[in-house]
């Protein structure tokens, strides 16, 4: 199917090329009939909207990286919620762990009160760790916002279009992607688009 995809594309290509990229060339072959033309025209369009939902994807992805790599392991958990966790009552089932926890390893009384002085900066701590989810969670919506948002404007230029103008917009586009890729670019600020 891929390989298919290659020759429609490339079909394409050789029939919108410039009359100077073909000179001398024997003349391309046309599309056979509509539904050729049809077919070819909507494995553009998939085309072009799977590559639009595979970049939403590999955004996620990468951010579901950055929750994970920021967050403390299991051992700096449990060490921040004991220092931090409120006095209880001995016969609470946190206040026994915490208390088996003490024996079997042998902290002191000394250790407990040395520990307990990090109290602040576990806090500071864990309110800087809410706030980079906090972050990252408003920057995954704003990436899902902008991504609906010039997909929804594409489909209102795609409807303004014959769908022959639209694959031959995509396939102009591909054909010329360095240029494209530098025109963005330069009109992004510098930014990759």
């Amino acid at each position: 199917q891929q390989q298919q995809q290659q020759q429609q594309q490339q079909l394409l290509l050789q029939q919108y090329a410039p009359a100077d990229a073909t000179a001398g060339a024997p003349p391309p072959p046309r599309c056979r009939n509509a539904e050729a033309s049809r077919e070819t025209v909507n494995v553009l369009v998939e085309r072009f909207l799977a590559n639009r939902r595979r970049r939403q994807e590999t955004v996620d992805a990468h951010l579901d990286e950055v929750e994970d790599a920021i967050g403390d392991g299991d051992p700096a958990q449990f060490a921040f919620w004991s220092i931090d966790r409120p006095e209880q009552a001995p016969d609470e089932p946190e206040a026994r762990v915490l208390r088996a926890l003490a024996d079997e390893i042998g902290i002191s009384a000394q250790q407990l009160g040395s520990l307990s002085r990090h109290r602040a900066a576990i806090r500071a701590q864990q309110a800087a760790l809410q706030r980079c989810h906090a972050l990252l969670a408003r920057a995954r919506a704003q990436v899902h916002e902008h991504v609906s948002a010039s997909a929804a404007i594409m489909l209102e230029l795609r409807q303004i279009l014959s769908p022959l103008q639209v694959a031959k917009f995509l396939v102009w586009v591909d054909r010329h992607s360095d240029s494209v890729r530098l025109l963005t670019h330069a009109r992004e600020g510098g930014g990759r688009g």
